[in-house]
Parts: C-alpha cells; structure tokens; sequence
C-alpha cells in the first residue's frame, strides 16, 4: 500500500503581490525545503556581495586599472556569451570591484585606487570628462605619430616663402585624428558588437567624437596662439614685423601645432 501524503501549503512570506496566495508542494519533503532554503540565501549573498573573491572570478590580479579591467571583463562576455549563469558571475564581480573602487574614493582611501585615478582626484579640470588622459603610446605608434607632423613641417619648409600655406599641417591634423580614434580603440575596446551591436556602435561613436575633439582642440589653440592672434595684433597695432618673419611664419607655425598634436597623440588620449 502506498501512503498517500496530502499536499502541503506554505504561507508566503510578507511582501509578496496579491494574487500568488500560497504555494502548493505536493509530496515535498523537509530535506527539500532546507536545500531550496539554503540555496535561495546563497543567492540573496550573491546579490549583496560575492562569497569568493571577484579578483581571483575574473582571473586577474587585485589591484588592476581599470582599463585592464575593461579589457578583461569584455573578453569574458565574449568567451561566456552562451552561458548566462558563468556570464552574470563574471559580471557580478566586475560590478563589485567597480564598486568598491568608487566607495573607497568617495571615503577618500585611495590605497586601492590606481595612479591615474588619484591623481584625476586631485587635480581639478576645466573639461571635466573631455579632459585629455594621460596615456603612453607605444614606441611604434609613436614614430608614426612623429612622422606624420615631420613631413608636414617639412613640406611646408621646402614650399617657397611666397606661396606658402598651412595647408599640409591641416592634413597631418586629420591624420592625427585617426591616429587618436585607433588608439582608442586599443586602450578603451567597450562592448563587443557581437553581444551587443546597439552598445558597440554608440560606443564607437563616442570614441570618434572624443578624438575628432581632442585633436581639433589642440590644433585650434595651437593655431590661435601661433598665427590668429600674432597676426591681429600685428595689424591692429600695425607693428612693422621683419620680411624674413612673414615668409617663414608657416613653417613656425607648423612646428608647434606639428609638436602639440605629435605629443598629445603619443602621450594622451
């Protein structure tokens, strides 16, 4: 004979919408309701914070900026696209590490906050977020960066004085400009297109804005500073300038906006 166990019902707990009532569970045994017990709390801590280590869940080493982090977290998106649950664990502990690194800069203990980060604390800016970030090229972007800004400043030089222009160091500006949106693409990869599409391209657009921004800046107050305002003060004052100045005017100019754009390319993003 087979003993027949009436279904039980367990009232819900509190908070819980009108309209679920009780749950029924037929032929549920104490054991069970422990596991599911136990199971749901471990849940609820992996919500508030993670039992193991997020570092050691990422694979990486405590301490890594940030952009090592993007990096990482963005690789294993890609690698556990199809399995949600290794997925949202991956997630989870980026978040908790984005965290606490924000927590501990609101307290004002930066001993777990990298180099850059203090000193973006520190040091207040006039472009807030659009700021240039210090950022080292490599040695073979850098040449190229060089060289770009050399032969602008050598085409310019080797043009005679009377028709010469600053049209060479505009090209070596929007050479520069695409030098910058690689580099960040390098150092700032964000979301995968093959996750999200959506978030890449807004991303990307992002990207493209920040280096047509930063190296049009540069370029415009190098300019302004080298050739606008020389030249409108010498004609709102009507200075005598020296004939060996005017002709030579372009290459001087080229020179310094050539530099400023070099080093901003090699050593910011």
């Amino acid at each position: 004979l087979t003993e027949h166990r009436p279904s039980r019902r367990v009232r819900p707990p509190q908070g819980v919408p009108k309209g679920l009532g009780s749950v029924s569970l037929p032929n549920a045994r104490r054991g069970d309701a422990l596991v599911t017990r136990d199971s749901a709390a471990a849940g609820a801590g992996g919500m508030g914070g993670m039992a193991e280590d997020p570092y050691k869940v990422l694979g990486v080493k405590e301490g890594t900026p940030g952009d090592e982090l993007a990096k990482v977290i963005n690789r294993k998106k890609l690698l556990y696209k199809t399995e949600p649950e290794k997925l949202k664990q991956m997630e989870d502990a980026y978040e908790q590490i984005v965290q606490a690194s924000l927590a501990a800069r609101l307290r004002g203990d930066t001993s777990g906050v990298s180099e850059s980060a203090r000193k973006n604390d520190l040091t207040p800016s006039l472009f807030g977020p659009w700021a240039p970030i210090p950022s080292e090229a490599p040695l073979k972007d850098k040449k190229v960066n060089i060289a770009i800004s050399v032969a602008a400043v050598a085409f310019v030089w080797l043009t005679p004085g009377t028709i010469r222009t600053i049209q060479p160091i505009i090209y070596a500006t929007i050479f520069h400009a695409f030098r910058m949106f690689m580099k960040l693409v390098d150092v700032d990869p964000g979301p995968s297109a093959n996750i999200d599409r959506d978030a890449a391209t807004k991303h990307n657009n992002k990207r493209f804005f920040r280096a047509f921004a930063l190296v049009m800046g540069t370029f415009a107050v190098s300019l302004g500073i080298t050739y606008w305002i020389p030249n409108m003060i010498f004609e709102t004052f009507r200075l005598q300038v020296p004939v060996w100045y005017l002709l030579n005017q372009e290459v001087f100019v080229s020179v310094i906006v050539g530099g400023c754009l070099a080093y901003l390319t090699c050593f910011y993003r």
